[in-house]
């Protein structure tokens, strides 16, 4: 007999399925009509009305798909597994739209519906193109869909279906909650991952989705190029498509990095974790494949180069996605997807493309053919080509390093991850940024075809000096010494200096012309900032409590955490800080730490207060995130290390949940406020005291008691045996509000098991934190504003003169 369920809420998850059917099937349609449209025969008309219908359906499916899980997410709807697994009762409404993009099938619907939105810009803008363009684009959405199928055809699931009902998860199906009919009345969903719990996540995702999606439109114009041999045609339409990825996909990027300093505890705004290294991969080839098509509209050169790169583009694009989802990456990125069975079927959708993109290259190599005459190396494009070429070279060593879980697993080998990821990049990454920023600087400075160098040397004479001087003040005001800081300093200082020099006297201040003079100011700037402040940044919480904190574990260090007790003011840095208590409100706890600066008659004039929080999580585990004051020149970033967040709400009078101690004599225990020595086991314990019989075996267990002003005393809790019972008799310190039980004695090892709690009242409350300065970070958020303006005017310019020759043909 089938057990009747209640209260689920069947109808929309069978609404669900259904979008998700008619997406497939719709994209796996238009795609085969613009097929027969791009024949050109009779029949195109009637195909091109058909194709254009079937993707006008597939796009209404995929709102339908997003609309219908968001209305099950903000509904709380547990019974589906997918909004159990991300959210719950307790989360606030801001965070809701996190749970959609937070799991693999909800980020793959993000990115279909992108690029259903995408398409349907295509649709109406590609004109002559649409056939074999929209062709490509949907057999890609046929891709995509498929994610979201999860039906099973000979025992290999195809997808994973957010729909899912969390009673037929072939984890829950077996599970006694499966078998009740009301299971719903007090199911809680699992809730969202803490460290997604901030509004950069609300916005960052979208962004970056938006930016992977882009990707898809110069490739599918360069396989339509391709196909329908129209080799270098297709880059024109292509172009202005390609920079808005470039805008978007770096936004994207730089939110991630926003996101990261103002959420994480590692503090800074870029790590080189694998899952940050995949997104910014796809993101150098395509501002290379950019600049080479620039190359290619100017003189008909380096085709094959442009293709390569956009195809490759979205091939890494797909490539990162298969590293961050297939479960590849568990190990060594905080940020990657647990596998969901996904991989082979993410492993056949990359090599599809990626064969496809190359074979045609290959099949279409000798017809293939530049048209213009050899660069000069004196001329801009060659430099432009050149740039491209450092740009390949630089995504290459990311993703080989990143890659390394990938080599091992597909050929047996055992090659180690860097164990020191960032210094690792760093080695490799700041030469080429070098190049890269020289290259933005001198680059505008050449002429299409030639340059007359005595006059491009005169022309870059002013901005260089004025980068020079710039650098040597620099070098003493962040005391620089390392080589390549230094090098680095002047070549993205001199970038900015040399393309605001040819904003002013070339371009004479016009900027609707400057979006790449512009674009290059901001690149400079985020190389600057990123240079100074990670560079120079300044580990200010030094340990000058007096309290060696090393022994609490491996992960404290006295140079860089600085132990507060609450209501002391001790020396860190420039300040002087406070510790003044800390306060719940909803699931986090906010630490109040107080900034002062000394004044020469010992009074302190207070400066900021800042609020680290630990966000409490029992599922997840609690997270911490940091908290930072924000200045012109700099940033004073903080985040708490460790904090006891036991008996948040506790009875002061009450004494702390036991904390069990395996000790042998000699061994210490520490407490809040005092070290426990054990002396030893004392054997002739005073009877009539404890009020004991005299067939009663005891024995006590010898501390000595320092609290933190090394004042001393001794505790003695006793182990009694009566008969066949067992008892402890607890010794307390009510000036520590200490009590420590004797529950067992080992006399094969000699060790003896206590129990350490402590009075509420009497504990005393402290943090351990960790301060650092980011000097003049300012610098890297500017830029990347700035460079997303000036890509803006870039992509408003070329889409201007591309309308005006319309007009005039």
């Amino acid at each position: 007999m089938d057990i009747q369920y209640l209260g689920e809420h069947l109808f929309i998850g069978k609404l669900g399925n259904f979008f998700v059917v008619l997406c497939f099937v719709a994209a796996l349609f238009s795609s085969y009509a613009y097929f027969q449209t791009a024949k050109e025969n009779e029949l195109t008309p009637s195909w091109k009305k058909l194709a254009r219908g079937g993707f006008l359906v597939h796009a209404a499916a995929v709102f339908g798909i997003a609309g219908t899980l968001f209305y099950m997410i903000f509904n709380h709807y547990f019974e589906y597994q997918y909004v159990w697994q991300h959210s719950n009762k307790s989360l606030p409404l801001q965070y809701m739209l996190s749970c959609f993009w937070e799991g693999q099938e909800g980020s793959f619907l993000l990115w279909t519906f992108w690029h259903a939105v995408l398409g349907m810009f295509l649709i109406k803008t590609s004109k002559t193109w649409e056939a074999p363009v929209m062709t490509v684009f949907s057999s890609v959405q046929v891709f995509l869909a498929s994610m979201l199928l999860g039906i099973i055809i000979s025992d290999y699931r195809l997808g994973s279906n957010p729909f899912l009902l969390l009673r037929e998860h072939p984890e829950f199906q077996d599970l006694p909650f499966t078998k009740v009919p009301n299971y719903l009345e007090n199911l809680d969903g699992k809730g969202l991952n803490p460290l997604l719990q901030n509004y950069w996540m609300v916005i960052h995702p979208p962004i970056l989705f938006l930016g992977f999606a882009s990707t898809v439109v110069p490739f599918c114009f360069a396989i339509a190029g391709l196909w329908k041999q129209k080799f270098g045609e297709w880059v024109k339409p292509a172009l202005s498509w390609t920079f808005f990825g470039i805008m978007i996909f770096g936004v994207g990027i730089l939110m991630g990095g926003a996101w990261a300093y103002e959420s994480l505890s590692f503090g800074g705004f870029w790590a080189w974790d694998p899952v940050e290294n995949a997104s910014l991969v796809p993101w150098l080839t395509m501002v290379g494949a950019g600049h080479v098509m620039l190359i290619y509209k100017t003189n008909n050169r380096s085709l094959t180069t442009v293709l390569f790169l956009t195809i490759i583009t979205f091939v890494l694009v797909l490539y990162s996605t298969f590293l961050t989802r297939s479960g590849i990456l568990g190990d060594t990125s905080v940020h990657a997807f647990t596998d969901l069975g996904m991989s082979g079927q993410l492993l056949v959708y990359l090599l599809f493309y990626l064969f496809l993109g190359i074979g045609l290259i290959v099949f279409h190599r000798n017809k293939i053919k530049s048209l213009g005459s050899e660069e000069s190396s004196s001329s801009r494009e060659f430099w432009m080509f050149i740039g491209s070429l450092v740009l390949l070279i630089s995504s290459f060593q990311i993703i080989f390093t990143t890659s390394i879980p990938v080599i091992n697993k597909v050929l047996g080998t055992n090659l180690a991850p860097p164990l020191k990821p960032v210094e690792h990049y760093n080695s490799w990454q700041m030469p080429i940024a070098v190049v890269i920023a020289l290259l933005i600087a001198i680059g505008q400075y050449f002429n299409y075809r030639k340059t007359d160098i005595k006059k491009f040397y005169k022309k870059i004479t002013i901005s260089f000096v004025v980068a020079s001087i710039l650098t040597v003040i620099g070098i003493f005001v962040f005391e620089l010494k390392n080589f390549f800081y230094i090098a680095l300093f002047l070549t993205s200082t001199f970038s900015i200096t040399a393309n605001l020099d040819y904003l002013i006297r070339i371009l004479k201040g016009k900027i609707s012309k400057a979006g790449a003079s512009v674009a290059h100011i901001g690149f400079g700037m985020i190389l600057l900032g990123a240079l100074v402040s990670a560079g120079t940044s300044q580990t200010i919480s030094v340990n000058t409590s007096g309290t060696d904190i090393s022994k609490l574990g491996e992960t404290f260090n006295n140079a860089d955490n600085i132990m507060l007790a609450k209501g002391d003011t001790l020396k860190m840095g420039p300040y002087f800080v406070a510790y003044t208590g800390k306060e719940k409100r909803g699931i986090n706890v906010y630490f109040k730490v107080e900034y002062f600066t000394k004044n020469a008659d010992n009074t302190y004039t207070p400066e900021f207060v800042l609020e680290p929080l630990i966000q409490l999580n029992e599922r997840m585990g609690n997270a911490a995130e940091p908290d930072t004051r924000h200045f012109l020149h700099k940033d004073v970033y903080t985040h708490i290390t460790y904090a006891d967040l036991e008996n948040l709400n506790a009875d002061t009078t009450s004494y702390t949940e036991a904390k069990a101690k395996t000790i042998a004599i000699g061994d210490t225990i520490f407490t809040s406020n005092s070290i426990l020595v054990l002396e030893g086991l004392v054997k002739n314990i005073d009877k009539q005291r404890y009020s004991l019989a005299e067939t009663d075996l005891a024995v006590g267990a010898l501390f000595k008691v320092f609290n933190f002003e090394k004042k001393l005393s001794n505790l003695m809790p006793v182990f009694v045996l009566k008969g066949n019972r067992i008892e402890s008799i607890s010794a307390i310190e009510n000036n520590l509000g200490l009590k420590i039980n004797f529950v067992k004695l080992n006399p094969e090892t000699g060790k003896v098991d206590v129990e350490v709690s402590e009075k509420v009242s009497n504990k005393k409350d402290f943090i351990i934190m960790k301060a650092i300065i980011f000097p003049a970070i300012n610098i890297l958020w500017f830029g990347c504003i700035i460079m997303a303006i000036g890509t803006v005017l870039a992509i408003i310019k070329r889409a201007k003169t591309q309308s005006t020759k319309k007009v005039s043909e």
